[in-house]
């Protein structure tokens, strides 16, 4: 099983969505590692730094090419299913994402110049792929570079909703990163070209909103409440012109995720107990993403953890792994929190958080 398609077809033959479960055992070394600073480091990082840094030149023409387009555009579908559907998002994609780069940069070299807005729209899909993974996996320098490549390809594609995509892949690089005036000027440009489009387009309205709660997100961090809530505000007001059957299968932008964004700004506010309180009233199974499920959990193990609730926050971190085995292990918070965990028992732990902290490489 060396092939991504090999694994791909396999998946849809089975009907699997989860490709970690099928691969997980024979590439578990593509998980993660831990340098010795104690970061963890995803093993398929170096391969997509190497890509990332080759140049797009020109290469000669061949013929097929719309089919392998066809292709790959149908292999970018699948992965985004599998990333939103998986228990194991970045062992999948830690397999997809380099092969996914490699096929969509040849193809993009191969194509003759009159034909490339087609390969330039692959290029900044398959970019903002690779700049999810490397802010997931927590590679913020990384994560930038791959969303300057999609931002670059969208306006190359000349295409209004992949530039709507990609200012919000740059956003959340921004976010990362601390740049909180950067999230704003990016929002701001990017609401202003697609507001003209939002009346008619459903696509255009959910990428705004998408916008509004990464702003919000933002304002909440740098001690901006208002501004939070007001942007917060101008998201709602989206997904209720949306109503609650959309869903954006990018950005996760939903009536549900809305929600829980609002308990994440309450966290990131100070307001742990507000958050908490809020949470209660969320049905999180409207939450289409299990890596959104799991961030959300982490939230709640977070403000557990700011109140002192420690028993608490173990038990939405346990939820958040449920949710997915491994969008915790490149968080911080729960290193801390497990660590914390573990020097405040005058008894031995017991096997579930022994368990944990063995897999985080703790003990």
């Amino acid at each position: 099983m060396d092939k991504l398609s090999t694994v791909m077809q396999l998946a849809q033959v089975l009907g699997v969505t989860d490709l970690g479960s099928l691969v997980g055992e024979k590439l578990g070394v593509l998980t993660f590692a831990v340098l010795p600073k104690g970061r963890p480091t995803h093993q398929a990082v170096p391969l997509v730094r190497r890509i990332l840094s080759a140049p797009t030149l020109p290469g000669a023409s061949r013929p097929g090419l719309p089919a392998e387009i066809r292709k790959v555009e149908k292999r970018i579908a699948q992965a985004w299913h599998a990333w939103h559907g998986s228990r194991t998002p970045y062992t999948a994609l830690g397999i997809i994402v380099p092969d996914l780069l490699r096929d969509a940069i040849d193809l993009h070299r191969a194509t003759p110049e009159p034909g490339r807005r087609r390969t330039w729209a692959l290029l900044a899909e398959v970019f903002q792929m690779a700049q999810r993974f490397l802010y997931c996996v927590g590679e913020p320098e990384l994560a930038v570079r791959a969303a300057d490549r999609a931002m670059v390809a969208a306006e190359e594609a000349d295409d209004p909703l992949l530039l709507g995509v990609s200012a919000w892949t740059s956003c959340m690089a921004a976010l990362a990163g601390g740049r909180f005036d950067e999230v704003e000027d990016i929002t701001g440009s990017a609401t202003s070209h697609l507001q003209p489009l939002s009346n008619r387009s459903s696509d255009a309205l959910s990428l705004c909103g998408s916008l509004y709660l990464f702003t919000a997100i933002g304002y909440a961090r740098d001690n901006r409440p208002a501004d939070a809530w007001r942007l917060w505000d101008r998201a709602a007001e989206a997904a209720d012109r949306l109503g609650p059957s959309h869903h954006n299968n990018l950005t996760m932008f939903s009536e549900g995720n809305v929600g829980i964004y609002a308990v994440a700004i309450d966290i990131e506010s100070g307001k742990a107990k507000s958050g908490l309180t809020r949470a209660n009233s969320i049905d999180e199974s409207r939450v289409l993403s299990t890596n959104r499920q799991a961030q959300h959990k982490l939230d709640l193990a977070r403000g557990h953890w700011t109140r002192g609730e420690l028993a608490a926050a173990l038990h939405s971190l346990y939820e958040s792994e449920h949710a997915s085995a491994e969008t915790i292990l490149y968080n911080p918070i729960v290193r801390e929190i497990i660590m914390a965990s573990l020097a405040s028992l005058s008894r031995r732990p017991d096997a579930r958080l022994l368990d944990l902290a063995r897999r985080l490489q703790l003990l």
